[in-house]
């Protein structure tokens, strides 16, 4: 083999390295389809509004009335589902709510929601 053979070989394999070292493996990201929700409630005005309220609204007033706050205002079933996709992002990567901690019947409950449409029910 000749030093350029090698030196693009060389090239290559770091270069496979480098990004194969990069690797997201957050599950409900990866595969946002295979949430089962089944028997998750995931009804807007029984579980999601009054979610959302606790969590992001009155609870903790970063997206009370008139908020400028990421996608703004959360106050009621337009805002919410206006901003529906941003929110489970934000929720399933652990970003919202501040300060706090979802648990996974929580987090499931809004992957539902959003994955059952977003319905106004």
């Amino acid at each position: 083999m000749n030093k350029k053979t090698i030196g693009t070989a060389a090239m290559l394999a770091g270069f496979i390295l480098a990004f194969s070292a990069c690797y997201y493996d957050k599950e409900q990201l990866l595969y946002p389809s295979t949430t089962t929700c089944g028997a998750t409630p995931s009804g807007f005005a029984a579980n999601v509004l009054p979610f959302i309220q606790a969590s992001c609204d009155q609870g903790s007033g970063c997206h009370g009335a008139g908020s400028g706050n990421g996608p703004g205002a959360l106050t009621n079933y337009t805002q919410i589902k206006n901003a529906g996709v941003s929110i489970q992002s934000s929720v399933t990567a652990g970003r919202m709510p501040l300060g706090s901690h979802l648990s996974t019947a929580q987090i499931q409950m809004i992957n539902c929601w959003v994955a059952n449409g977003m319905l106004n029910n």
